[in-house]
């Protein structure tokens, strides 16, 4: 089956939220490291959140755990602008891959949140300038059939700003649109490869084991997953194009550090490399469309 690129597009964020993968989890906690913390000697081993911003990011200097050209500010790290790419390719089949490709980057200690990662429904979040519409909804114009029925969409706002998101499907609220297949690997990461090398020695693994760590996720049969195709609303303008993969079912169950951990899988462990989203393509083009309507656009 071959893929076409219809084109490539720099992002404005890239972020994927491993620590919401139990299956990464256990993986590690199989071959001897104490994720995420180990109560008794003290010292924590985070699951990296791979992230990059076009524009930079501040953070707290305890939630950074590795990056490059990194300057110190008091108690935060400035990270200079980082670069990642989205390519588009559709096959003879009407299908749609999203091609992620990163530049640089950064690896952050998402610490703790309210709400456990480990049921989110959403673990992965890219977004495009809003100038990317255009040529894209124009290149994927010539693919397009007819709207799909039961196309809707939803919102979300933090006070300033208004994400509107498509979904296809009464139940699939939580979802977006369907999705045919993805791979997202924390293997392939060099700053990972680094950052594994130390924790190992702190937690005294074996590091001849880390060549044979299955650390990438890629889609099962059975698993439930979508992606939210939307557009953020700050003071009645557009401002960027949101993508964000979500997972909801099966429900999975390890044996963490300290009992039993329930969460919503993220699919299988894979050794493949690559970083993609296979969607079709009638669907994302009348995603964008659909969520740009919102508005009366």
């Amino acid at each position: 089956m071959g893929w076409n690129e219809l084109g490539s597009y720099e992002l404005e964020s890239f972020q994927v939220f491993f620590p919401a993968s139990l299956e990464i989890q256990e993986e590690l906690l199989k071959a001897g490291f104490k994720v995420p913390y180990d109560k008794e000697k003290g010292f924590a081993t985070p699951i990296p959140v791979v992230a990059a911003f076009k524009t930079g990011r501040k953070l707290r200097k305890d939630k950074l755990l590795k990056g490059r050209k990194i300057k110190g500010n008091g108690n935060f790290a400035e990270i200079g602008p980082e670069r990642a790419l989205l390519k588009l390719l559709i096959n003879e089949k009407g299908f749609l891959k999203l091609e992620f490709e990163v530049k640089n980057y950064h690896l952050e200690d998402l610490g703790f949140v309210k709400v456990p990662p480990r049921i989110w429904s959403t673990w992965a979040s890219f977004s495009l300038p809003i100038d990317a519409f255009g040529d894209i909804t124009e290149k994927l114009g010539g693919f397009a059939n007819e709207r799909p029925k039961g196309m809707y969409f939803a919102s979300k706002s933090n006070g300033k700003e208004i994400e509107v998101y498509s979904y296809k499907g009464r139940k699939a609220k939580n979802l977006g649109i369907p999705v045919f297949g993805y791979n997202l690997s924390l293997e392939s990461f060099e700053l990972v490869k680094e950052y594994l090398n130390e924790k190992a020695e702190q937690n005294r693994v074996n590091k001849e084991v880390l060549p044979y760590l299955k650390l990438g996720l890629k889609k099962k049969i059975e698993t439930k997953a979508g992606l939210k195709v939307g557009i953020v609303w700050r003071e009645g303008k557009a401002g960027r194009i949101t993508l964000k993969l979500s997972t909801t079912y099966p429900k999975i169950k390890i044996i963490g550090l300290y009992g039993e951990l329930e969460g919503k899988s993220r699919g299988e462990l894979s050794n493949e490399r690559d970083h993609f989203i296979i969607v079709h393509s009638n669907d994302f083009y009348w995603a964008l469309l659909n969520a740009k309507s919102a508005f009366g656009f």
